[in-house]
């Protein structure tokens, strides 16, 4: 079993401070509070489960930068991905690191830390140069490699 959230609470905190006059402020005001939330979020989840008596593998996936490059998202992704992964070993989920794993395919001259322009994103509907947030056919299965290491190494 997978478990990824969190990612669509950052995008409403995004949306929510695109029209504030300091956008970067807005962020770093609601981010303590979206963390938070996140962690909640994933301790009640897994808790629930647990308390189902479902003794099986809990993969708890992380999120991966769209560019590594850019310095503030990616530590957004870090600071979501830690609040993600908190409750993880208190009830025995094992963690996919996708950021790592985005992160290695990505750290080439050529790609420079671009997950679109290493072909791990889908091309987006919009634009066909560039792309979502979506991973694409190579981000899935860098993805379901991860999830699988995850299941495989878990002591659970």
């Amino acid at each position: 079993m997978t478990i990824t959230l969190g990612a669509n609470d950052g995008f409403l905190l995004l949306r929510d401070c695109a029209s504030d006059p300091n956008p970067a402020l807005c962020i770093q005001a609601g981010l303590p509070a979206l963390l938070a939330r996140v962690a909640t979020n994933m301790q009640t989840i897994l808790g629930d489960l647990r308390e189902t008596g479902y003794q099986g593998v809990i993969v708890v996936t992380n999120y991966y930068s769209l560019n590594y490059a850019d310095a503030a998202g990616t530590a957004l992704i870090a600071a979501l991905n830690g609040a993600i992964v908190a409750p993880a070993d208190s009830y025995r989920a094992a963690v996919a690191d996708l950021f790592t794993a985005f992160g290695t395919a990505t750290n080439t001259p050529i790609f420079a830390g671009n997950s679109c322009r290493a072909g791990l994103l889908n091309a987006s509907p919009q634009n066909q140069f560039l792309c979502d947030v979506h991973p694409s056919q190579s981000g899935h299965r860098l993805i379901a490699r991860a999830v699988s290491r995850a299941a495989h190494r878990s002591r659970w």
